[in-house]
């Protein structure tokens, strides 16, 4: 693949995918312009002159967006139409993040298209929506873009940002139906889109779905033997976090209908737990310790923690 690709944002998807197309060959580079600045990234975009843009910057904790809510819309909503007014003037391919989290869904059966109405729980939430329709607005005819709607993101990576990590520090787990995205699968499904460029809106998760306390039992089998594990209502959940978290499934019938094959979260999520406990083992204790005390500070604005996560790198 010939394509030169600048990526916003360096949090763990941007990171990801910069680790991604270095592994292929492909030149990408982690742009460095303010995005809450038009000029900026004028000239950052002028000065790389990529093929693509992926935009993955964005303000996603619930809790802190909602208690900064112009710093979140400033990034979350005029950043995103930033780039996206920036790529239509140049004729950028352009790739926006936005969140599979804007739906709530009932049960495992309700879910939710890509044309399903958005019913956001948190004001996160609102701003991915607003960012999806400030994309797509008052552009040219030839803008040529794709919103992708990620669910509850894991990978074999030890970053705080990591689902998996987030629950190594819990104490009390739903056991209700999500969609997971797993990271890995997405950097290929990505590297598919690339080539074909569709336009429009794309669910980007796994198929089927997975609980929290069954992530957690597979957590505490692989990786943190001592990890308490409570099951709870969602009622109970709803008690302890001062925003409401959704359940939510996603289809993915797009998704399969444009890249391909796509395994569903029973074909990967033991695996990708096993890998995740390999690569622990191979980082230091700082390492260890920095990402964990970055997933407690938030941990501890949602929940109950638990005092075994330390035994991760003592």
């Amino acid at each position: 693949m010939k394509q030169k690709i600048l990526i916003f944002g360096n949090g763990q998807i941007g990171a990801f995918y910069k680790s991604h197309f270095d592994k292929i060959g492909v030149k990408a580079e982690i742009a460095n312009a303010d995005i809450t600045d038009l000029e900026s990234v004028e000239r950052e975009i002028s000065s790389i002159n990529p093929d693509v843009v992926i935009n993955t910057a964005a303000k996603t904790n619930l809790e802190w967006c909602a208690n900064n809510k112009l710093e979140t819309f400033n990034t979350n909503v005029l950043g995103a139409d930033n780039i996206a007014q920036t790529c239509d003037k140049h004729g950028v391919y352009f790739i926006h993040f936005s969140s599979g989290c804007i739906f709530e869904s009932k049960d495992f059966n309700d879910a939710k298209k890509e044309t399903s109405i958005p019913a956001p729980a948190a004001y996160y939430s609102w701003t991915k929506v607003w960012s999806e329709q400030l994309v797509q607005f008052n552009k040219s005819r030839d803008f040529k873009y794709i919103i992708l709607r990620p669910r509850q993101p894991i990978s074999s990576q030890f970053n705080y940002k990591n689902t998996l990590v987030k629950l190594l520090t819990f104490t009390k787990f739903i056991d209700t139906p999500n969609t997971v995205t797993v990271l890995e699968d997405l950097m290929e499904w990505t590297t598919k889109i690339i080539e074909t460029k569709p336009v429009g809106v794309l669910n980007v998760a796994n198929e089927g779905w997975t609980t929290p306390y069954k992530e957690a039992l597979l957590l505490k089998k692989y990786i943190l033997p001592g990890l308490p594990i409570e099951k709870i209502t969602k009622s109970e959940l709803n008690k302890l976090t001062p925003n409401k978290r959704v359940d939510t499934i996603l289809d993915v019938t797009k998704l399969k209908r444009l890249v391909g094959k796509v395994d569903s979260i029973d074909q990967k999520l033991e695996k990708i737990i096993i890998e995740l406990g390999n690569n622990l083992k191979a980082m230091s204790k700082e390492d260890i310790s920095l990402q964990l005390e970055k997933t407690i500070q938030q941990s501890k604005t949602r929940t109950v923690v638990n005092d075994q996560w330390p035994s991760l790198y003592n």
